[in-house]
């Protein structure tokens, strides 16, 4: 008895902290996105409404941030899935040595943070940048192609800040596959192709799957990229709230916008659950 007393007294600081820190903004969050803020006002009406989600699903503004949000992140997803594929293959298969190497500099992307490697983009992807200089030093191109303030320059910031969260799970999950497998295969005079496309894919399923939730969920909800490399003309949804809670100051519909992407969060959560375990059944059958 007095073991577990002192186990929760040994919790008792961090269950504080999770509650102070998380729970109890969390819940304001929830709150105030259901609470209203008269136009012209800097006063919050506490008063239950749901004028805020109406609003956001009735004007075409927020439906086009939410559609541009989406559909980024499912096509950042992609990109990552066809880059990460021979990559994590190579780490596995071909890397030998420096196959730690590799995997260092896989995570050097997720341990910079996402300010810096932005913040490099920029000066890769802007006019005057290297890219730029590069195709034209080359006589590929006459003038500048405009990478910045558009969707093609967060596109290739969502690839280069998320690809490791697809490459990591395939590793982890090619490494456990043997060897004998595609020999079998390719014994039986399976193309290398039809090995990647009948043998490798379905049984990297799991690593798929969880990859793409990862680099999904973290797209969706990314707010340094789209805002420096979008350069305020593309709405996401982190933008939106950015600009709602921090310029216009209207807190309700910035914690709604919020709340929205917490739902769609939990939707996509609820998808790759399904999937993993509809891989599962067919892994058993």
């Amino acid at each position: 008895m007095l073991s577990r007393q002192i186990a929760y007294l040994m919790l008792a600081p961090a269950a504080l902290l999770i509650g102070c820190v998380f729970l109890v903004p969390f819940v304001l969050l929830l709150l105030m996105g259901f609470w209203s803020q008269p136009p012209g006002s800097l006063l919050i009406d506490t008063s239950f409404t749901l004028e805020n989600y109406i609003r956001i699903f009735s004007d075409d503004f927020y439906l086009r941030g939410l559609w541009a949000t989406i559909w980024l992140s499912l096509l950042a997803t992609a990109i990552c899935l066809v880059l990460a594929l021979p990559v994590a293959y190579f780490i596995v298969k071909r890397a030998g040595r420096v196959r730690g190497l590799l995997m260092a500099l896989m995570l050097v992307p997720l341990v910079s943070g996402a300010l810096l490697p932005t913040l490099g983009l920029v000066n890769l992807l802007s006019p005057l940048g290297v890219v730029n200089s590069v195709l034209k030093s080359l006589g590929l191109i006459s003038t500048s192609i405009e990478l910045l303030g558009n969707a093609i320059g967060i596109l290739i910031g969502l690839v280069q800040a998320f690809l490791p969260l697809m490459v990591l799970p395939l590793v982890t999950v090619l490494e456990k596959l043997p060897r004998d497998f595609e020999d079998a295969a390719m014994s039986l005079g399976a193309s290398r192709l039809n090995v990647w496309w009948r043998v490798l894919l379905p049984l990297a399923t799991p690593g798929i799957i969880a990859g793409s939730l990862l680099v999904f969920c973290a797209a969706l909800t990314s707010f340094v990229t789209p805002q420096i490399l979008g350069q305020g003309k593309v709405a996401t949804f982190a933008t939106m709230a950015y600009q709602q809670a921090s310029l216009v100051l209207d807190w309700p519909i910035a914690s709604a916008l919020a709340v929205v992407m917490l739902l769609l969060l939990g939707a996509i959560g609820l998808v790759a659950w399904w999937l993993q375990r509809l891989a599962r059944r067919r892994a058993v059958a």
